[in-house]
């Protein structure tokens, strides 16, 4: 019968590749080989993030140092500290090195679906694949949501999903054009963001069937 050959259970992209393919969807994946750790730094809200440590002999935090691409770079060059582990890689059970791990383990706790919806990490990226979408398919939202679907799941939308898809991005319009800061960025740009935020949170993006 060869049942065990037939199929497996659902299972969870593991933690390195979870960032690594919502960077990769954003086109921004750095792949060359070798070079220095990425490094690690404590934000102001104290999460672990990818950037340039700016603090005083007191530990209190300075000016942002800007990154540059090397926060694009694969999850297995970021530095790994035990006092320091990346939060979008620990929050989805990286090993922690304490002594060591065995196995890893498979965790689902709410604290994974808040970081997937306020961390910076996640707009940031999130804004760079609407930005992907506005270049590629510019003027045209029905188009934007099949490349998005595409690249984020790896098949086509189905007629409903694209309208469905549409009809959302739409309902996000009227918020970020009466919100007066939008850090520079357009409405459109803004609200398929918040698609393009939806998609990389969801199941359909994060396990494996």
């Amino acid at each position: 019968d060869n049942l065990l050959y037939g199929h497996m259970p659902v299972r969870r992209l593991e933690a390195e590749t979870i960032r690594d393919s919502i960077i990769a969807v954003t086109g921004k994946l750095k792949t060359e080989l070798y070079g220095e750790p990425v490094p690690v730094k404590e934000d102001e809200v104290g999460q672990i993030v990818v950037g340039l440590a700016n603090v005083d002999s007191a530990g209190r935090q300075g000016k942002n140092l800007k990154m540059d691409d090397r926060k694009f770079r694969r999850s297995i060059y970021v530095t790994v500290s035990r006092s320091k582990p990346l939060a979008v890689l620990d929050m989805f059970d990286a090993p922690k090195m304490e002594p060591n791990c065995e196995k890893r383990s498979s965790s689902t706790v709410a604290p994974q679906s808040l970081l997937m919806m306020n961390s910076a990490f996640m707009v940031e990226n999130a804004e760079l694949f609407a930005e992907r979408l506005l270049k590629e398919k510019a003027g045209n939202k029905a188009e934007q949501v099949k490349l998005a679907w595409m690249l984020a799941f790896g098949k086509e939308a189905s007629t409903e999903e694209v309208q469905q898809s549409v009809e959302f991005i739409d309902s996000q319009l009227p918020q970020f054009k009466d919100r007066k800061d939008n850090a520079g960025k357009t409405p459109e740009h803004l609200a398929l963001a918040t698609f393009c935020q939806a998609l990389l949170s969801s199941n359909g993006f994060l396990y494996v069937d």
